[in-house]
């Protein structure tokens, strides 16, 4: 039996799927819940290699397309787990204003692929809100925000989510997140986005994310369009 298998076996062994799939447990159970399926998400997506194609644009009031910051990645793990990023495409024509460093864009596509796992339980608040039917699944929303003291954003690029996620009802997985990510800073923040993910092996993989929103910088504002999509899933040899 591979490891996969076991992990899965142990969340459909768990208490709380036996509750009819979480419709008569706690949201504090649901939360523990979907945070041991996290956790397992992570591990068997070190598994994993896929692609991140990373596109943000900035638009003019006539919609014209004044400046591309473009990025296609092929991402994997290596044997301790760390992320590993091969850069394949890297190229920019963003206004100086809105410019973006290889650290922020990370950071950004992290916070766009948000997962519950104990460690998030212990940074953010999360709140129950309701169900909600969301194509064929049915899910439990719960709004998001940081409760941990905030960094600079002036001098630190790491961001968090301020928003909402939706967990399926069935899987305990997050199938959609939306919101934005802070700390904002001064002069600007990123737009408002939503990610989609897409089952792959038993677990709700990272699909897509997009974002169009008009933006404060400085004392204007800019419409700026953000689309990334993570392809590619393909399980490799352990390291």
């Amino acid at each position: 039996m591979t490891l996969a298998m076991i992990l899965a076996a142990t969340v459909i062994a768990s208490p709380l799927l036996r509750k009819h799939h979480g419709q008569n447990a706690s949201p504090a159970e649901i939360l523990s819940a979907a945070a041991e399926r996290g956790k397992q998400l992570i591990a068997a997506l070190h598994n994993y290699s896929y692609y991140a194609e990373l596109t943000i644009q900035t638009v003019s009031q006539s919609d014209t397309i004044t400046g591309k910051y473009y990025r296609f990645s092929q991402i994997s793990f290596d044997r301790e787990g760390n992320r590993q990023e091969k850069v394949l495409e890297n190229t920019s024509t963003l206004p100086r204003e809105v410019y973006i460093g290889t650290n922020a864009a990370n950071n950004l596509t992290r916070v766009y692929q948000f997962v519950i796992t104990p460690e998030t339980l212990g940074q953010y608040e999360l709140n129950y809100v309701g169900r909600e039917r969301i194509d064929e699944l049915d899910t439990l929303v719960f709004d998001v925000k940081p409760k941990i003291k905030m960094p600079d954003p002036d001098k630190s690029d790491d961001r968090y989510l301020k928003g909402r996620v939706w967990i399926d009802e069935q899987d305990l997985c997050v199938v959609k997140v939306g919101g934005q990510a802070l700390p904002e800073q001064s002069s600007h923040r990123t737009p408002k986005f939503e990610t989609y993910f897409q089952n792959h092996d038993k677990y709700w993989f990272p699909a897509y994310t997009s974002a169009d929103d008009s933006i404060r910088v400085g004392r204007y504002f800019t419409r700026v369009v953000v689309n990334v999509r993570f392809t590619g899933y393909k399980k490799v040899s352990p390291r």
